[in-house]
């Protein structure tokens, strides 16, 4: 009963600790703020239903002293995206007009992690485990340096023609990995939801309207 009692307190310390040292993570989420994102498959988290979200939470994975599961969702999806419209250029009037557009790029296959629930909180050692067991399940380099973002300034010339309009679209593939994250203890259980997301190319495209009167 006093080995219990001691566990218990040493377990509640513990506890205390996850949440005092609690820190928001620096998180990329630029991806979540694309104007379309298509998915060859699945979900990204954020549009996760609830009843998708409650069944994922509820499952009962037994009893731990101390457990970190990590439950993959979404493992390697490819995925088209369109990231924003950059300019729009009409011409209503009788003769051709000349642009030069400047846009930017990303030039890296740069990789960026998002958390919620719980494991967004989470202490630097069990947040840098999190993203080391889920990084490997989703075979997925995440680091300081693939995180880091590459831009490169462009421009592109172009030529509107009459009663026409074009639009500067930035867009391009990636790639996607997503899974749950379940912390189980003698006297608490948590997670939160995880997401990887791989540029693997980003381009500037042009669209053509014709302008009907």
């Amino acid at each position: 009963m006093q080995k219990l009692r001691i566990f218990i307190t040493i377990s509640f310390f513990i506890f205390m600790g996850f949440i005092l040292e609690a820190r928001a993570n620096e998180l990329d989420t630029d991806y979540l703020a694309y104007e379309e994102i298509v998915l060859s498959s699945g979900k990204l988290i954020k549009y996760l239903t609830e009843d998708e979200i409650k069944e994922i939470e509820d499952k009962d994975v037994g009893f731990y002293i101390f457990h970190i599961e990590i439950e993959p969702i979404l493992t390697g999806v490819h995925a088209t995206y369109i990231s924003s419209v950059k300019e729009c250029m009409e011409n209503s009037g009788t003769t051709e007009i000349k642009y030069n557009v400047e846009y930017q790029v990303e030039t890296n296959q740069k990789v960026s992690f998002t958390s919620s629930g719980s494991i967004s909180s989470s202490t630097s050692a069990t947040m840098g485990k999190i993203k080391s067991e889920a990084s490997a399940k989703a075979s997925v380099e995440y680091n300081e340096s693939t995180s880091k973002s590459v831009k490169e300034k462009k421009t592109i010339s172009l030529t509107v023609e009459p009663n026409s309009q074009y639009m500067v679209v930035i867009k391009g593939t990636m790639n996607i990995s997503n899974g749950y994250v379940r912390i189980t203890t003698l006297l608490y259980k948590t997670g939160g939801f995880y997401e990887f997301v791989t540029l693997e190319s980003q381009y500037a495209a042009l669209e053509k309207r014709v302008i009907v009167e």
